[in-house]
């Protein structure tokens, strides 16, 4: 028997109003068997296994490519289904499937994003050559006018830049280490403490996002997509400012 989510009639403007201006990102994730599908429509929350997780796990909208698994189901090879994430936790399999305790995995480490209700997309997103998928990060705006599943992945994505900048200047990033009950895109650990970084999509979020106070050994930094394209070299001073700060050094810079 194929299951159905319940569907909701409002798309993201209606249940989210403010979703276009803060809530962007977009995680695409493999749904490969129904029971996934069903956990996360009656219970609200997904797994991602640590050691299989995307070097950006963190995103506001989780969607879902069903795979050939589901081949009696005209989604099968399609994006149809998404939701708003809400909470992020890093919890063993055994705390998270308390009856499969001796499953050989059951020490693993997993992402669980406890998610929204469910959304339909207006227009579903075939993969119509393009079948192999693990996980693609894109925008809310690609997510509601792709296509194809092609069209869902974009060049130049500002937190690759940082990310391999970061890189080049001899640091170290770590992805995904949660704070609180969110992820931070790139850690960098300092003599004193923790530097955190998350990328936002629009300059206007900066704001907004500075508000929280961090938590106790953590400076958090705040970098918009527009500001890493335009002014990189500044990003990284800002960044490097914030390694001081909590007792580490300056960046190293490549020798011209």
């Amino acid at each position: 028997m194929q299951y159905y989510p319940p569907m909701t009639e409002n798309g993201p403007e209606m249940l989210y109003p403010d979703a276009l201006a803060r809530r962007r990102t977009v995680l695409v994730c493999v749904m490969n068997n129904q029971a996934d599908l069903r956990r996360v429509a009656s219970e609200g929350w997904y797994r991602i296994p640590q050691r299989r997780a995307p070097r950006r796990v963190g995103a506001d909208y989780l969607a879902f490519y069903q795979t050939g698994a589901f081949k009696d189901d005209e989604e099968a090879h399609t994006v149809t289904w998404f939701a708003a994430t809400r909470r992020y936790q890093l919890l063993t399999r055994r705390e998270l499937m308390p009856a499969e305790a001796e499953h050989p995995r059951a020490d693993d480490f997993y992402f669980r994003i406890e998610l929204g209700p469910l959304q339909r997309l207006a227009r579903p997103i075939p993969a119509a050559k393009m079948r192999r998928i693990t996980f693609i990060n894109t925008t809310l705006d690609r997510l509601l006018t792709a296509q194809d599943v092609r069209d869902l992945f974009y060049q130049d994505d500002p937190f690759e830049t940082l990310w391999q900048a970061l890189r080049e200047h001899r640091l170290r990033p770590l992805p995904n280490r949660i704070v609180g009950d969110r992820p931070m895109d790139i850690t960098l650990r300092a003599r004193g403490g923790y530097l955190g970084i998350r990328c936002v999509d629009e300059d206007n979020q900066l704001q907004e996002s500075n508000g929280a106070a961090p938590p106790e050994r953590w400076e958090i930094l705040h970098m918009s997509a527009p500001q890493i394209a335009r002014d990189l070299n500044g990003c990284l001073r800002q960044i490097g400012a914030a390694l001081i700060t909590l007792g580490g050094s300056v960046l190293n810079q490549k020798q011209e």
